[in-house]
């Protein structure tokens, strides 16, 4: 047993919890640095129809980071499992199918992004004012799409080997590399949305360059060519965990296509410029959740592999502890400092900040809720059971979110689009503590059973 594996089975859980959560967390925020560097610099250098376009856009990013998350959850979860039952080698199987996957997914999105490109960006809502900023800030960014998919889905073995240091600096490079060509691009030769798209494409090169390196480098995780192939076995396990998280990002994805239809129907191109800032808020509350589940995703997948059920439930408690508090914490700051943080991406335009600081209050105010939800389901992922995780998602967003965003601005215009969304998170975070209440009682009688076994093989 590595130093490592008995740090998970036996180290005291607030400090491995933090020491592996900050990290991750830092490493998933850089991952919204994006959005919020390329909207922050168009605001200041397009105004609002570049804001627009990036809304526009934003379903298609929500797209490859459910495939990402299919890979970096469904993925590392399952190596982690086969590293609990000391299967080094099946978990290498894992990270090569999981290779070999990413890259062949990722040629798709972009010949397919770049054959189709106007048509998609009319389907997505672009209007006459701002499908030239969209379809210009593609042009540039579809060509590195297979680097953002390896970049985003891939740190997650990382930390999954004990490395959460260098997961965070990996992310960290392409952060900073981001906002220096950002300004750099946007602001000061200046290319405007091209100089955005091109920012963000060098970005996930980056580190889409390190994590190859790393993988061929490490002694635990080691990426060997012979394992870089299809295994369909392995992809069915992959696919298994991963898909819940899969879904939850694309219909997500859905949902902020939809809710983008309905706000310019009942709220015109303001409420669309309004929801491109709120939604990258939405985002970086939500990645602050996701990065803490993350960081715990490696002990509870480890612990499960290893039938140490008392582990996985104190491991649970403690973890969704933290994310209450943190959650509380974020979320009022935002919803109190809601003038600020919409003044920050574009200046001059009085009309549009103060909509969005309304938004925000109605839009933004209950996530706490969303976290809740969020610690819960990524449970079930962590521990193989994907298909539960599945159901809440479908429950979540096909039965509450998008046809609530339908209903409610029937009566209340664009403020019911809002309102869908905490509504239904609401919703699914009470049915999931229930379902999670079951949970913990199956934790306790899997741990009996195994107390029992010991207590037989003492006897022998």
């Amino acid at each position: 047993m590595t130093k490592q594996e008995r740090e998970f089975r036996e180290g005291k859980l607030i400090p491995l919890l933090i020491r592996f959560s900050i990290p991750s967390t830092i490493s998933a925020l850089t991952i919204i640095m994006y959005n919020v560097t390329d909207r922050y610099f168009i605001g200041q250098a397009v105004g609002r129809n570049g804001i627009g376009a990036i809304a526009i856009i934003f379903p298609i990013i929500l797209l490859l980071n459910a495939t990402a998350m299919l890979f970096s959850m469904g993925g590392a979860a399952l190596a982690g499992i086969k590293m609990g039952q000391e299967d080094i080698s099946g978990a290498r199987k894992v990270l090569g199918t999981s290779v070999f996957m990413v890259i062949a997914l990722g040629a798709f999105y972009t010949i397919f992004g770049i054959v189709f490109q106007v048509p998609i960006v009319k389907f997505m809502g672009a209007g006459e004012h701002n499908i030239k900023y969209a379809i210009e800030y593609n042009t540039y960014f579809f060509p590195s799409i297979i680097f953002q998919l390896i970049f985003n889905s891939f740190c997650a073995f990382v930390r999954l080997e004990g490395n959460p240091i260098m997961s965070m600096i990996i992310n960290l490079s392409s952060a900073f590399a981001n906002i220096i060509l950002d300004y750099l691009l946007v602001m000061v030769i200046p290319l405007g949305m091209k100089g955005a798209a091109l920012a963000t494409s060098v970005s996930n090169i980056i580190p889409a360059i390190l994590l190859t390196i790393y993988f061929h480098r490490s002694s635990l995780l080691k990426l060997e060519r012979r394992y870089i192939r299809f295994n369909k076995i392995i992809f069915k396990g992959i696919f298994s965990i991963g898909i819940s998280a899969f879904l939850n990002q694309f219909f997500n994805g859905l949902y902020v296509y939809v809710l983008n239809i309905q706000l310019v129907r009942y709220g015109g191109e303001i409420a669309l410029a309004a929801m491109g800032i709120m939604s990258i808020l939405r985002n970086f509350i939500n990645t602050s959740y996701v990065g803490l589940n993350q960081g715990r995703q490696p002990i509870l997948s480890y612990n499960w592999g290893a039938k140490n059920y008392k582990r996985v439930k104190d491991t649970f408690y403690t973890s969704i502890s933290i994310t209450a508090v943190a959650s509380l914490i974020l979320v009022t700051f935002i919803v109190f400092k809601a003038p600020f943080m919409a003044g920050f991406f574009v200046k001059n335009d009085t009309e549009l900040v103060n909509y969005t600081v309304k938004g925000i209050h109605i839009h933004l105010g209950m996530m706490i809720s969303t976290a809740i939800y969020l610690s819960c389901t990524n449970y079930f992922q962590a521990v193989g059971k994907g298909y539960i995780t599945s159901r809440f998602i479908f429950l979540r967003l096909i039965v509450l979110s998008i046809p609530l965003s339908f209903l409610l601005p029937l009566k209340l215009g664009a403020i019911g689009a809002l309102l869908s969304f905490p509504i239904a998170d609401t919703t699914a975070a009470i049915i999931a503590v229930y379902v999670m209440r079951k949970e913990i009682k199956n934790l306790n009688y899997r741990q009996e059973i195994e107390d029992e076994k010991k207590k037989r093989g003492i006897r022998r």
